[in-house]
This record gives C-alpha cells, structure tokens and sequence, in this order.
C-alpha cells in the first residue's frame, strides 16, 4: 500500500509529532502489514507500542467469565490500539486480532518516552490528546455499542435465485436493523465506470474522502450501491484488501455480491478479506460439488480456516432436503439456515412462492449486526404455558426473534410457534383441552408401569395436530430443542429430523414419562440436564437473549407455603373431591407420588435454571403459587402471568431489540471528494 504521508500526519496524535522527531517514528520502516489472522498483542502483555491502523481492520476481543472470547470494539483505519495502556503505564486490556489485512504504524514506547523527556511540553500535549481520544471514544461506546464494522460477501452457487435482489434486501434489511451506513458493492466482470485494476492510481491519492463518491447509487431503502468491474488481471486480488479497508472508514457495513463469473482468484480475496460468507444453495448434487470445491479452495488460501463460510440452503415446497443437509455436516459445514420462498432471475424482485424470504433476510441482517435475539423457553409443566403470553407480548410490540430454545414444556410450545402459529393461534390451541375432564385426551397410562406412569403417544399426536410432521428445516422460525440421554445424562440439542419426535424426547419425565427411543438412543427430559437453555442460545452465537423461567426458586416456594398456610383453615371453592379421598385416589394430587416426583425435579432444577438465567440479558418470571405441574385445563390464567411478566419488563425488552437505541442522533456522512 502506498502511504500519504501528508492524510498520516494530519492524525490528531502525530500531529503533534515535532517535525524532526517524526522523521525516525514516521519512517518507512515503521509500517508493517499485518495478514488477516495475526495477533498484534495478547490481553496482559506489557504495552510496548502504540498502533495506529493505516489500513484494514482489527477486533479488540475480552475473555468473558465464562471462558469465551467478548468482542469488546472493531477498529479500522485512524484508530489507535494500545494510546489508553501506554498513558497508564499498564499491560494490554484486550487481546487484538486482524480480521482484514493491516497496514499500521507501530509507535515503539521506548521511542516515544524518550521523546517526552527531550520534550516535556510534547509530552503533556500527548497525554492530553490521548485522555480527550478516550473520552469520546468511552462516549461514543456508551450512545452508540462498539463500531461493526463488518464485511460480508455472499456468493451465489444456485440459478434459481436472483442473487442481485437478494443482496439488495440485504442491504436494505441491514440499514432499517442497524441505522448505520450500508455499501453493497457489485463485483461484476462487465465494463464498469469502477474498475479494481485501477486502485493503484486512486490508492495514491487518498485524502480521507470517500475516493468513488461521484459514482455512488443511494438506494431509496437508504443503503448505497457501487458496482466495479473485476476483470481477472493478475494484480486484482492484492487491492481487495486496501479497497474494503477504505470501505469501511466510510460505512459500518459493506456486503459484496460477488458474481459468479468474475475471476477465482478475486472471488476468493474476497471471502478470505470477509468477516462472514453466505453462499446460497439449492439441494442438488452439482450446487454441493461446487461448494466443496470453493471450500477446498478457500482453505488453501486461508491457512485452513473456513469457519466463517455460512450455507444458505433454498428450499423448493415442502421437502426436507435431509440427504444433502446431511451430506454438508458431513464434510464440517452443516447448513446455516434454510429459507424457502426467494426472488426469481428475471424478475424484479417477486418472490416466487409463499415462505420466509422476508423473515429471513432480516434475521442475516440482525446476524451480521451483532443483534440477534434469542428466546430460551423454559421446562416446567403446566407453567410453561406462560410461554404463550410472553409470546404474544413480543407479537404486540414488532419485536422479532431470530432463534427459540426450549426445554421440556419450552420445546413444546416453542415448536408451535416456530412452525408459523402465532401467539392467538397458540392460546387457542391451548385452550382446547381447557374443560374440567381435558387432561383426560392427554393421559395414556403404561400397563405395566414399570419405565413410566404415563406413555407420552397422546400428547404427540395432539401435538402433531398442530404442526403434522415438520422438519426443523420446515420451521419458520429456527429453533433447537432439548433432550436428556438416558445412559450418559448428557445434553442433546436437536436441530434436524423431525421435530415432534424431538419435542416428545424433550417432554418425557422421568418416572412420570417412558423414555423415548431415537435413532437407537434412549432420551429423557430437557429439563434434567438444561431447563433454561440460555446456554444452547450462546453456543450459536446469538447476541442477545430473553430467557423465560417459570421454576420457582426455593424462596418461593417458601413464600407460598406460608401463603397456604394462611388460607389452610378457609374452605376451597368448587372442590368436588373431599381431599382426603381425592390423596386416596387420586395419583396427581398435591402430596402424591407424581407430586413428590416432580418437586424433587425441581429441587434439581432450580439452581441449573438459576445460573442459566444469569447468562441471558433479560430473564422473565411468570410465577404463581396456585399451580399444579399438571393443571393443563387451566392455560388463560398460566397465560396471563406470561403476559404481565413480558408487560412488567416491556421498556427493557424493547431496547434488547434495537441496534442503536439513539440512531437518530447520527451525523450523516461526508462523501465530498
């Protein structure tokens, strides 16, 4: 890369670089590139230098609590990794990594203290404009969360789809979810107004403008367009790099389509520059060659590393695609998501038949923002009916959700919305056993009961009423369920197959339910090893995550029992059953056998559900102390705790769902040339 020395020096801290000083820190040997990968400095490492970032990108990543990596800020060109160390004398805050190929300026500290003691007065004016960097910067993190900064290339391996217009609602899905500045750049090998050979001659005269602003297209969805000619000269994949660096010091966002007839090479910079890759497939042997070739590729060019390559599998009607599906865990890429409905080539956008194109896109829009939200549904019998209203809430209030987890009663409920009923619709379903003998349609009693009480038969195929048999590839709404294997007590998150044979592994009590055997294994209830699977949720990679918790903590259920002992002496309305007969007779009444069984579930449960919670950014708690782990033909009351739960909490709820809660306040941007 060429440095303009003059856009350097204009930097706010080299600015005060006496002119003979900076000859040395400035001089050509001070810039380094840095390959996409690198670490430039690990967290607790002594602060030896000051970077300054010329060109590309870098992450500043934290070890959170629980070992994982937090992506504390994205840093791009002009900003300065290392000043807020260096000031206070103290070891690296963050570990940071390229993410796209660097050009920086290593200022050595040893080099700049001697300095400062040749010249006091540079020194303080140093400091100063260090502190006042941290201050807007600490300022500008707390209005608007870390800068994205992300580049997104999406490859196109099916005919079916019309790749433009897909990239198109991208983008616009992206600017409606972020507020923040989107670039779709067009790679295509057609003669351009724009051609990447002759980034060379523009790279030279880089002044911090925006270098192609004259050939800009504001989209009316407010997102910028740029096409550039690709034309496979041999030099054309060295500027990619430089290109999407300068990129993004203008806009937090740039998605580049990339044709698939412009040269390999160019094609494969580009998804080696890239933070995500979506390539969109459709389920036939061809579309699978072609992606183990890219994936081959891609790999010999990127030191192995292929993590960020997403397939985006197009569904065509009802079919599950479960042996290509399969075929891609198989070589260690299983499918991202699966959409069906999709623009058509050769029209203007029509979708050609009824699906969850929208939905989806807008789901990859919130991915690629970093504000993706999950709902973890809770275990919990009977409760987890206030799963419903918590739902319905959301509904009300446009607050969309990208992925459900659910555990036992989650897993149940859960599976009826992500197959396209909505919150009304749910109730409803519920409300169909809401007569005093319902429960009845559920019980299938084990002759003899030697595994389980109860066989779980009729509760599936009420269930299949709803839903038929779905395949979590059918799913409007992606979702994961939750089992228990019997012989290891190990988690089992199931995200393919059918779901209602998921849904009825994750339901099965032990010693009130038989097990249920699946493909040769033997599982039980979610909610013994995950009751509230925040955790499957943050395995994903989903951002933010609204856990529901309807098992009670032991305080509690300390507070209900004093309540119930207050009210022992009043007699109990509509009661039909003496309750001595009723304990006699009756396997389900308070006390019994099934009770006891359950209450010690939870016993187990609730420090799981309690830990778990902490993990999630917003935890509901539909309680009652009225409640019986079976009372199903009670739903409206389990339901409206659902819902005043969700309503106590809405304020929160709703700034969980936003990217930039103040966006309105941002500048626009300055595209002068």
């Amino acid at each position: 890369m060429k440095i303009n020395s003059q856009f350097i020096r204009s930097h706010p801290l080299l600015s005060l670089l006496p002119f003979f000083s900076s000859r040395k820190l400035l001089s050509e040997s001070a810039f380094s590139e840095y390959p996409k990968g690198t670490v430039v400095f690990n967290e607790g490492d002594p602060c030896d230098a000051i970077y300054l970032i010329i060109s590309g990108r870098c992450e500043s990543r934290r070890k959170n609590r629980n070992g994982g990596v937090h992506i504390d800020e994205v840093a791009g060109p002009g900003d300065t990794l290392g000043d807020g160390e260096f000031l206070n004398e103290e070891p690296y805050r963050s570990t940071v990594k390229v993410v796209t190929d660097c050009v920086m300026l290593r200022l050595s500290a040893i080099e700049l203290r001697e300095l400062f003691k040749k010249k006091p007065s540079f020194a303080g004016r140093f400091s100063q404009t260090v502190m006042d960097r941290l201050k807007q910067h600490r300022h500008d993190h707390d209005t608007f969360p870390s800068k994205v900064r992300r580049v997104v290339s999406l490859i196109n391996l099916t005919a079916q789809s019309n790749s433009e217009v897909v990239a198109q609602k991208l983008a616009a899905s992206l600017n409606e979810v972020s507020g923040d500045r989107v670039l779709l750049v067009h790679l295509v090998p057609t003669p351009e107004k724009v051609s990447l050979k002759d980034w060379a001659a523009v790279e030279s005269k880089l002044n911090g403008h925006f270098c192609y602003a004259g050939d800009l297209q504001k989209n009316e969805h407010g997102f910028f367009e740029l096409r550039i000619s690709v034309t496979g000269e041999a030099h054309e994949p060295a500027y990619m790099a430089p290109l999407l660096s300068h990129f993004g010091l203008h806009f937090e966002y740039v998605i580049l389509r990339v044709s698939s007839h412009i040269p390999t090479p160019s094609s494969l910079e580009c998804m080696v520059q890239s933070d995500l890759t979506y390539v969109l497939l459709q389920p036939v042997t061809e579309s699978l060659y072609e992606f183990q070739l890219l994936l081959r590729q891609l790999c010999d060019q990127n030191n192995g590393d292929c993590s960020h390559v997403k397939p985006i599998l197009y569904l065509d009607g009802s079919l599950p695609a479960t042996e290509f599906s399969d075929a891609l865990k198989h070589i260690g890429h299983p499918v991202h998501s699966f959409v069906r409905g999709f623009p058509v080539p050769g029209t203007n956008g029509a979708i050609a038949r009824e699906g969850n194109f929208a939905s989806h896109i807008k789901s990859l829009a919130r991915e690629i923002g970093r504000c993706r939200v999950g709902l973890a549904l809770s275990s919990g019998g009977a409760k987890g009916l206030a799963h419903i209203g918590v739902i319905q809430v959301l509904e009300e209030n446009g607050i969309d959700v990208d992925m459900v987890a659910g555990s036992s009663m989650g897993a149940y409920v859960g599976s009826i919305w992500c197959a396209g009923f909505d919150g009304q619709a749910c109730e409803k379903i519920a409300r169909e056993i809401e007569h005093r003998w319902g429960l009845l349609k559920l019980i299938d009693p084990a002759f003899p009961p030697r595994q389980g009480f109860l066989k779980s038969g009729r509760v599936i195929k009420w269930l299949k009423k709803s839903i038929g048999d779905v395949h979590f590839s059918g799913l409007r709404r992606p979702m994961r369920v939750v089992a228990t294997h019997l012989d290891t007590l190990e988690r089992a998150v199931f995200s393919s197959g059918e779901v209602a044979g998921a849904v009825e592994a994750s339901i099965a009590i032990p010693g009130i339910c038989v097990p249920i055997m699946l493909d040769g294994e033997t599982y039980i209830d979610g909610g013994i090893c995950d009751p509230l699977p925040v955790d499957v949720l943050r395995e994903i990679g989903i951002e933010r995550i609204i856990a529901v918790n309807t098992i009670p903590t032991p305080e509690r259920l300390r507070y209900c029992a004093n309540l119930q002992r207050e009210t022992d002496g009043r007699p109990r309305k509509n009661s039909v059953i003496p309750k001595a007969i009723n304990q006699h007779l009756n396997y389900f009444a308070d006390g019994n056998i099934l009770d006891i069984m359950l209450r010690s579930i939870h016993g187990a449960q609730t420090r799981v559900a309690e830990s778990s919670g902490r993990e999630a950014d917003l935890v509901l708690r539909p309680l009652s102390c009225d409640v019986q782990w079976h009372d199903f033909t009670h739903p409206r009351k389990y339901i409206a705790l659902g819902r005043q739960a969700a309503e106590d909490r809405l304020t929160e709820l709703k700034t969980l769902s936003k990217t930039n809660p103040n966006d309105s306040t941002r500048t626009p941007m300055a595209v002068a040339g």
